[in-house]
């Protein structure tokens, strides 16, 4: 516990040190970009306002990016603890109670500007479609495309198209599953917007670094 508590305070005190350089570089750029733009534009009060209005949202967008991509590697071993604890504990015995809290808790974790999960779901051969919310529009789309067979050619998260549900529409992901050379099964991710495949590639981190080994677990488990 003492260690954990000490690599959380290196990991916390680095992301207060990389957000103090970044919002002081943002300021120490601002001061000669507005000079440029007096310079160019003397007695001009209108381009000075839109270049900083520019800067500032743009210094949001690469601050927001930033925390994305700092939070998400320590933050995310740290939640996912306790799934991995339940089924050492044997609290989580079935493939249907291991499905439902991984799509609860990939909702919860992905909430992020760049990268939200609205809604998941996992589907293998030994199971139907699980998820910890009940959507039979979605079960019955995703059986309507096969997406379990489709799943097996697929190697990567790929956008499968445009989900139209009762309350909106939806980007729809299918992150397959595999343990080294033995496919699972896939995972059905509802995006409101678009997911950029720089942000994809952590969703298949997470697939390959916690979700392939547990799922293989209870796999197995459940065919002795």
């Amino acid at each position: 516990m003492s260690r954990r508590s000490s690599y959380s305070f290196i990991y916390k005190l680095q992301r207060i040190i990389m957000l103090v350089f970044f919002t002081t570089n943002s300021i120490a750029l601002s001061i000669p970009l507005a000079m440029l733009v007096v310079k160019l534009s003397p007695n001009q009060l209108f381009p000075l306002v839109i270049t900083l209005l520019a800067y500032l949202i743009l210094v949001i967008v690469v601050g927001s990016m930033i925390h994305v991509i700092s939070y998400i590697p320590f933050n995310l071993a740290a939640a996912f603890d306790p799934i991995k604890n339940d089924i050492a504990l044997g609290k989580i015995l079935t493939i249907e109670q291991l499905g439902e809290r991984i799509t609860a808790f990939t909702v919860q974790f992905y909430n992020f500007s760049f990268l939200d999960i609205t809604h998941a779901y996992i589907e293998i051969e030994e199971s139907g479609i699980i998820g910890f919310e009940s959507n039979k529009e979605l079960d019955k789309i995703l059986k309507e495309l096969r997406m379990l067979d489709k799943s097996k050619a697929l190697e990567e998260i790929t956008l499968a198209g445009k989900v139209s549900l009762p309350e909106r529409d939806y980007q729809l992901y299918i992150l397959p599953l595999w343990l080294g050379d033995t496919w699972l099964g896939y995972m059905a991710l509802l995006s409101e917007k678009r997911i950029s495949r720089f942000f994809r590639r952590f969703l298949m981190e997470y697939e390959e670094n916690f979700l392939d080994d547990q799922i293989m677990h209870l796999v197995r488990m459940n065919k002795k």
